[in-house]
Protein backbone atom coordinates (compact mmCIF):
# COMPACT_ATOMS: atom_id res chain seq x y z
CA UNK A 1 0.00 0.00 0.00
CA UNK A 2 2.76 2.45 0.91
CA UNK A 3 4.55 1.64 -2.34
CA UNK A 4 1.42 2.43 -4.37
CA UNK A 5 0.99 5.75 -2.60
CA UNK A 6 4.54 6.89 -3.30
CA UNK A 7 4.28 5.81 -6.93
CA UNK A 8 1.11 7.84 -7.43
CA UNK A 9 2.31 10.92 -5.54
CA UNK A 10 4.26 12.44 -8.48
CA UNK A 11 1.32 11.90 -10.85
CA UNK A 12 -1.06 13.41 -8.24
CA UNK A 13 1.21 16.45 -7.88
CA UNK A 14 1.44 16.79 -11.68
CA UNK A 15 -2.36 16.51 -11.98
CA UNK A 16 -2.87 19.18 -9.29
CA UNK A 17 -0.35 21.50 -11.00
CA UNK A 18 -2.14 21.14 -14.35
CA UNK A 19 -5.51 21.73 -12.65
CA UNK A 20 -4.19 24.85 -10.90
CA UNK A 21 -2.78 26.15 -14.18
CA UNK A 22 -6.11 25.58 -15.95
CA UNK A 23 -8.07 27.33 -13.21
CA UNK A 24 -5.74 30.35 -13.10
CA UNK A 25 -5.67 30.58 -16.90
CA UNK A 26 -9.46 30.39 -17.07
CA UNK A 27 -9.87 33.17 -14.50
CA UNK A 28 -7.32 35.36 -16.30
CA UNK A 29 -9.13 34.82 -19.61
CA UNK A 30 -12.42 35.92 -18.04
CA UNK A 31 -11.26 39.51 -17.53
CA UNK A 32 -10.58 42.01 -20.28
CA UNK A 33 -8.63 45.18 -19.80
CA UNK A 34 -10.32 48.35 -20.95
CA UNK A 35 -8.72 51.79 -21.13
CA UNK A 36 -10.43 55.10 -21.83
CA UNK A 37 -7.86 57.74 -22.69
CA UNK A 38 -10.53 60.46 -22.73
CA UNK A 39 -11.88 59.26 -19.37
CA UNK A 40 -8.33 58.81 -18.02
CA UNK A 41 -9.08 55.40 -16.46
CA UNK A 42 -8.49 51.70 -16.94
CA UNK A 43 -10.40 48.72 -15.58
CA UNK A 44 -10.67 44.96 -16.10
CA UNK A 45 -14.21 44.00 -17.07
CA UNK A 46 -15.17 40.42 -16.26
CA UNK A 47 -16.28 38.11 -19.04
CA UNK A 48 -15.38 38.13 -22.69
CA UNK A 49 -18.35 39.99 -24.17
CA UNK A 50 -18.07 43.37 -25.77
CA UNK A 51 -18.01 46.55 -23.72
CA UNK A 52 -20.91 48.83 -24.55
CA UNK A 53 -20.36 52.59 -24.50
CA UNK A 54 -23.00 55.25 -24.13
CA UNK A 55 -23.26 58.93 -23.33
CA UNK A 56 -26.15 60.89 -21.88
CA UNK A 57 -26.77 64.58 -21.25
CA UNK A 58 -27.22 65.40 -17.55
CA UNK A 59 -29.12 68.42 -16.28
CA UNK A 60 -27.44 69.97 -13.24
CA UNK A 61 -29.31 71.79 -10.46
CA UNK A 62 -28.05 75.19 -11.61
CA UNK A 63 -29.59 74.72 -15.08
CA UNK A 64 -26.34 73.83 -16.86
CA UNK A 65 -25.81 70.53 -18.60
CA UNK A 66 -23.02 68.01 -18.68
CA UNK A 67 -22.35 64.66 -20.26
CA UNK A 68 -22.15 61.32 -18.48
CA UNK A 69 -20.12 58.61 -20.20
CA UNK A 70 -20.93 54.96 -19.49
CA UNK A 71 -18.91 51.81 -20.21
CA UNK A 72 -20.57 48.50 -19.35
CA UNK A 73 -20.78 44.79 -19.87
CA UNK A 74 -23.74 42.55 -19.14
CA UNK A 75 -23.32 38.92 -18.09
CA UNK A 76 -25.55 35.97 -17.19
CA UNK A 77 -28.34 36.87 -19.57
CA UNK A 78 -28.58 40.46 -18.36
CA UNK A 79 -28.80 39.48 -14.69
CA UNK A 80 -25.39 41.03 -13.87
CA UNK A 81 -23.89 44.29 -15.16
CA UNK A 82 -20.48 45.85 -14.48
CA UNK A 83 -20.29 49.58 -15.26
CA UNK A 84 -17.92 52.52 -15.14
CA UNK A 85 -19.42 55.97 -15.52
CA UNK A 86 -17.86 59.40 -15.36
CA UNK A 87 -18.95 62.99 -15.75
CA UNK A 88 -17.35 66.38 -15.24
CA UNK A 89 -18.96 69.04 -13.10
CA UNK A 90 -19.03 72.63 -14.29
CA UNK A 91 -17.76 75.77 -12.55
CA UNK A 92 -19.27 76.26 -9.10
CA UNK A 93 -20.33 72.61 -8.87
CA UNK A 94 -18.76 69.88 -6.72
CA UNK A 95 -17.23 72.59 -4.52
CA UNK A 96 -16.08 72.07 -0.94
CA UNK A 97 -15.54 68.84 0.93
CA UNK A 98 -15.26 65.93 -1.53
CA UNK A 99 -16.91 63.56 0.96
CA UNK A 100 -19.94 65.85 1.17
CA UNK A 101 -20.20 65.87 -2.65
CA UNK A 102 -19.87 62.07 -2.73
CA UNK A 103 -22.47 61.67 0.03
CA UNK A 104 -24.86 63.73 -2.09
CA UNK A 105 -24.34 61.54 -5.15
CA UNK A 106 -24.71 58.44 -2.97
CA UNK A 107 -28.00 59.75 -1.61
CA UNK A 108 -29.29 60.25 -5.14
CA UNK A 109 -28.17 56.76 -6.17
CA UNK A 110 -29.85 54.99 -3.24
CA UNK A 111 -33.12 56.88 -3.37
CA UNK A 112 -35.85 54.23 -3.19
CA UNK A 113 -33.37 51.54 -2.19
CA UNK A 114 -32.10 50.20 1.14
CA UNK A 115 -28.57 51.38 1.94
CA UNK A 116 -26.68 48.40 3.40
CA UNK A 117 -23.08 49.61 3.82
CA UNK A 118 -21.30 52.94 3.37
CA UNK A 119 -17.72 54.03 3.99
CA UNK A 120 -15.16 56.60 2.89
CA UNK A 121 -12.36 55.17 0.72
CA UNK A 122 -9.45 56.49 -1.30
CA UNK A 123 -7.75 55.40 -4.51
CA UNK A 124 -4.15 56.59 -4.65
CA UNK A 125 -5.11 59.73 -2.76
CA UNK A 126 -8.37 60.34 -4.67
CA UNK A 127 -11.30 60.60 -2.22
CA UNK A 128 -14.11 58.14 -2.68
CA UNK A 129 -17.07 56.31 -1.16
CA UNK A 130 -17.95 52.63 -1.26
CA UNK A 131 -21.50 51.53 -0.57
CA UNK A 132 -23.94 48.73 -1.20
CA UNK A 133 -27.71 48.89 -1.53
CA UNK A 134 -30.60 46.71 -2.58
CA UNK A 135 -34.20 46.84 -3.65
CA UNK A 136 -36.74 44.05 -4.14
CA UNK A 137 -34.93 42.60 -7.17
CA UNK A 138 -31.45 44.07 -7.51
CA UNK A 139 -28.23 44.33 -5.49
CA UNK A 140 -25.94 47.34 -6.03
CA UNK A 141 -22.25 47.62 -5.22
CA UNK A 142 -20.82 51.07 -5.88
CA UNK A 143 -17.54 52.91 -5.56
CA UNK A 144 -17.37 56.60 -6.40
CA UNK A 145 -14.27 58.76 -6.71
CA UNK A 146 -14.06 62.52 -7.11
CA UNK A 147 -10.88 63.71 -8.79
CA UNK A 148 -11.09 67.47 -9.16
CA UNK A 149 -14.35 68.08 -11.02
CA UNK A 150 -14.59 64.54 -12.41
CA UNK A 151 -16.87 62.00 -10.73
CA UNK A 152 -16.10 58.34 -11.44
CA UNK A 153 -18.66 55.70 -10.53
CA UNK A 154 -18.08 51.95 -10.61
CA UNK A 155 -21.34 50.07 -10.29
CA UNK A 156 -22.13 46.37 -10.20
CA UNK A 157 -25.82 45.53 -10.44
CA UNK A 158 -26.95 41.95 -10.00
CA UNK A 159 -30.28 40.20 -9.76
CA UNK A 160 -30.85 38.74 -6.28
CA UNK A 161 -31.22 35.30 -7.85
CA UNK A 162 -27.93 35.70 -9.77
CA UNK A 163 -25.39 37.41 -7.47
CA UNK A 164 -22.30 38.94 -9.08
CA UNK A 165 -19.16 36.91 -8.36
CA UNK A 166 -16.37 39.26 -9.49
CA UNK A 167 -17.18 42.50 -7.68
CA UNK A 168 -13.88 42.82 -5.81
CA UNK A 169 -11.76 41.94 -8.85
CA UNK A 170 -13.60 44.51 -10.94
CA UNK A 171 -13.51 47.28 -8.33
CA UNK A 172 -9.87 46.64 -7.41
CA UNK A 173 -8.74 46.69 -11.06
CA UNK A 174 -9.87 50.30 -11.53
CA UNK A 175 -7.19 52.96 -11.86
CA UNK A 176 -7.21 56.64 -12.70
CA UNK A 177 -4.36 58.22 -14.68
Amino acid sequence: MRKMFTKSLPSTIAFMAVLLLLVSTTKAAQAQSYTSNEGRFSVAFPGNGSVTTNSETLPFKDGTKGTMYEFSIELEGGNVAYMVMYNDYGPGQAEGDPQAVLAGTRNGAVSGKTLLTDSAVTLNGVPGRAFTAKDDTWNYSVRQYLKGKRLYQLIVVSNSAHPATQIDQFMNSFSIF
